[in-house]
């Protein structure tokens, strides 16, 4: 059933007048009664769309931004849902400006992560642009129209754009070779560390995102002569599941060589009678590996459990954990990839990378100093 259209706030009119759209979205809810059998498959097919169409993780950061949105809304006396464009044009500007005495985001929860306090300080603007993603992926869940497409939204995050830049704020240390061999220094051949040489040496060699490293089983990863051949069934650029499989390459330095570790860490779970399941699984602090509290019907890793494990290894031997994350690894085999002549169509084969643009910028940082424009002139 179509909504009546909502009043426009003076808050929002003074913006931009209310654009009352001629159609909306459509949803499961059919207007007339239907037979039992479809009646009883209603629920299934709502749930079906709602958590078929987005990985867990989006929807889980698109659930969190709305609720920062709404929770503004709330408490500036407005209504989050529908939303008319100059309210997201007004929570933008917010998000670009915060005001400290009414943040647009503030800490759902006193005993959250620790930190600087959120919305004191500008977002950027890859940020707002998932924010806005997210207000539209709750219109579209409520079945009604979404005025992110509208113009004075786009301005907005334009606006955005220009006044803050889209360069990142922090990049990452890349965990190339030389910083990979400094990480799995110390590592011995105890549980916990074999697991840990082996998710730092695979997620280097496989170039890994995070999530990706972790949702591999101990079936996805299969030996032949020349190293391993891993099966990424699924990654972020690879919603729909069409896999691919990578080879992981015996390494000339038993230290860091992918494949003697990955095949150690599973001789270490065959003894235990592991020999199904995730291949990097939680391991309690007596060294045991089970499922770790509160996620009883599971044992894998997440993937923010490799960022402390990079992190980990680095304060372990001196180097800035501050400066390291889950993506150094990757952005490490790009960068020792390219310092080694790789081509490019070889690095987005292992990578995954549909865009040579956003592999090259690792190539021209490997490349800074190799032969700059400034030297040999003379000077």
């Amino acid at each position: 059933m179509a909504r009546p259209p909502r009043p426009v706030s003076p808050v929002v009119a003074s913006v931009i007048p209310s654009v009352t759209p001629s159609v909306e979205l459509a949803v499961i809810d059919p207007p007339s009664p239907l037979p039992a059998a479809l009646q009883r498959r209603l629920a299934d097919a709502r749930r079906f769309l709602r958590e078929g169409s987005h990985a867990p993780g989006t929807r889980r950061k698109y659930a969190e931004d709305f609720e920062q949105f709404s929770g503004w809304c709330r408490r500036n006396g407005l209504s989050p849902l529908p939303a008319e464009p100059g309210l997201l044009a007004l929570y933008i500007h917010a998000l670009v400006e915060p005001d400290p005495s009414n943040p647009p985001r503030v800490r759902c929860s006193p005993h959250g992560p620790r930190g600087p306090e959120p919305g004191q300080s500008p977002m950027h603007p890859s940020s707002i642009t998932r924010v806005i993603a997210a207000i539209r992926y709750a219109h579209t869940q409520q079945g009604v129209a979404s005025p992110t497409s509208h113009p004075l939204v786009q301005e907005a995050l334009r606006a955005a754009r220009r006044t803050l830049g889209v360069a990142p704020r922090r990049r990452v240390q890349a965990a190339v070779v030389e910083v990979l061999r400094r990480l799995v220094l110390g590592l011995d051949d105890s549980l916990r560390h074999r697991r840990d040489r082996a998710l730092l040496t695979l997620g280097f060699a496989g170039a890994f995102r995070r999530a990706a490293l972790v949702s591999l089983d101990l079936a996805d990863v299969v030996r032949v002569p020349e190293g391993l051949e891993v099966t990424l069934r699924r990654d972020k650029t690879d919603q729909a599941g069409a896999g691919r499989t990578l080879t992981i390459a015996h390494g000339a330095n038993p230290t860091t060589c992918p494949v003697r570790a990955v095949l150690a860490w599973v001789d270490a779970l065959t003894a235990l009678g592991l020999t199904e399941g995730p291949l990097f699984r939680f391991i309690d602090r007596h060294g045991k590996v089970r499922p770790a509290r509160h996620r009883s019907t599971s044992d894998r890793l997440n993937p923010q459990s490799v960022a402390l494990v990079v992190q980990r290894r680095a304060r372990a031997v001196g180097l800035d954990a501050t400066q390291f994350a889950g993506h150094s690894l990757r952005a490490g085999f790009v960068t020792s990839a390219t310092r080694a002549g790789k081509a490019i169509p070889k690095i987005m084969e292992q990578t995954g990378h549909r865009s040579a643009n956003t592999v090259m910028a690792y190539v021209r940082e490997a490349d800074r100093w190799r032969d700059p424009a400034s030297g040999n002139l003379g000077l």
